[in-house]
């Protein structure tokens, strides 16, 4: 093992979800493989899809776990094997890797990577998950992800992103390991926006307002937000959306306003005018983002029509014109309910519209975060408007509860020197 000087230390502090508590806990950091890197974390981001540990507080976890899966750090070991970085390099982890071997990535499909997408989270006894370290009695604890949530990480080879010449601070890289990253990589990438085109986002939190920032960078006019908690529209206008719609207020009608919005400029079919009658009417945006998902437990900015958050997914597709795109990113529950969830279009479909639900994206990891850290670095993206509140690790359940409460935009939590 090839360590710093002052050496790894056996023993940090990280939040542990567990049983029926979730606290600060003192732990152990079990053997490392030759294919490991232990990284000393900086700055973690409090994702939306670590709400639970704070939104049911009471619940019994069997398995105990330390959450975080969106962080940057510096390394400060790494195994024999390791080849991609070197003790000193900073580093991001992200929510997902692009590994570049395994039969998804092999074929381009590096969301779909499987040297972490297919690992079985819940199987404690799984080869490819062992746990990252252990209580002060012998308790295994497990590592949610890449993590992130603890002074210390200990992730694979594959998920580990080098970073080294960037000038960008520990906050801005932490926003590039999950939520705004993806939304970047969304509208830049996996699906790319085209120039001058129209654009609708469904949801204006920290990964609804990266993908504005994305359409404002490709030229887009409209850009078209949907949202309906108060703080987030003003930073839906100032990240560029020129439209803002109240989903409460609108309800479905959501969906002939952004059709209105983004009728084309001439009604002759024969110089670019779209059809705009009957089942195959082509009007709607060029390209629709869903950024909404699920509503998780009481948050103090109140609820939204649909818990689900699958509304938006049916609105999001409905609002997109015939050979559009349309990318569903939230995390939404699965429903069947008809008030909620349009049904299939049938009987037959021309409307040649493209759909994407994928990880970080659909973008390559390895290649597209030091992109968007340049992005970021030259002013095109602006990843310190998305940020809000920092707080120290001490703080991280404060920092999940604004996340729940959606009250804040990106909580990050902190390290210090």
């Amino acid at each position: 093992m090839q360590t710093e000087a002052a050496g790894t230390p056996e023993t940090m502090r990280g939040w542990v979800r567990y049983q029926n508590w979730f606290e600060i806990r003192q732990l152990r950091l079990r053997d490392r493989r030759p294919t490991d890197v232990v990284i000393k974390n900086l700055a973690a981001q409090a994702c939306y899809t670590l709400v639970p540990n704070v939104a049911v507080p009471n619940e019994r976890r069997e398995k105990a776990v330390s959450p975080g899966h969106g962080a940057m750090g510096v390394v400060v070991e790494v195994g024999e094997q390791v080849r991609r970085v070197k003790v000193g390099d900073r580093v991001v982890t992200p929510v997902t890797p692009s590994c570049g071997t395994c039969y998804s990535c092999v074929r381009g499909e590096w969301a779909a990577c499987g040297h972490k997408s297919d690992i079985d989270w819940t199987d404690p006894t799984y080869p490819a998950n062992p746990p990252f370290a252990t209580l002060e009695d012998g308790t295994p604890v497990w590592q949610d992800h890449t993590g992130g949530f603890a002074e210390y990480s200990i992730c694979p080879e594959p998920w580990v992103i080098p970073v080294n010449d960037s000038p960008l601070s520990d906050v801005e890289l932490a926003t590039l390991a999950c939520v705004p990253g993806p939304g970047w990589t969304f509208g830049l990438v996996g699906m790319p926006i085209s120039i001058a085109s129209s654009v609708a986002v469904i949801g204006a939190g920290p990964l609804g307002l990266s993908i504005i920032q994305a359409a404002k960078m490709m030229g887009a006019r409209p850009i078209i937000s949907v949202e309906r908690i108060l703080h987030r529209v003003e930073a839906a206008k100032a990240a560029g959306a020129t439209v803002v719609l109240d989903p409460d207020e609108l309800g479905d009608g959501v969906i002939d306003r952004i059709r209105e919005l983004c009728a084309p400029d001439t009604e002759n079919m024969a110089a670019g005018g779209k059809p705009h009658t009957g089942f195959y009417n082509g009007r709607g945006a060029d390209h629709v983002f869903e950024a909404t998902g699920r509503t998780l437990g009481e948050p103090s900015t109140g609820q939204p029509q649909d818990r689900t958050g699958a509304q938006a997914v049916s609105w999001g597709f409905r609002a997109t014109r015939r050979g559009g795109t349309f990318v569903h990113t939230g995390w939404t529950a699965p429903t069947s309910d008809p008030a909620v969830w349009e049904s299939a279009p049938g009987p037959f479909d021309y409307h040649a519209k493209r759909y994407l639900s994928a990880a970080y994206g659909g973008g390559n990891v390895l290649r597209d975060i030091p992109r968007l850290a340049k992005l970021i670095e030259m002013g095109y993206l602006d990843a310190k408007a998305l940020v809000d509140p920092v707080l120290p690790f001490e703080e991280g359940d404060v920092a999940l509860r604004h996340a729940l409460d959606r009250d804040r935009l990106l909580p990050i939590i902190t390290y210090g020197g």
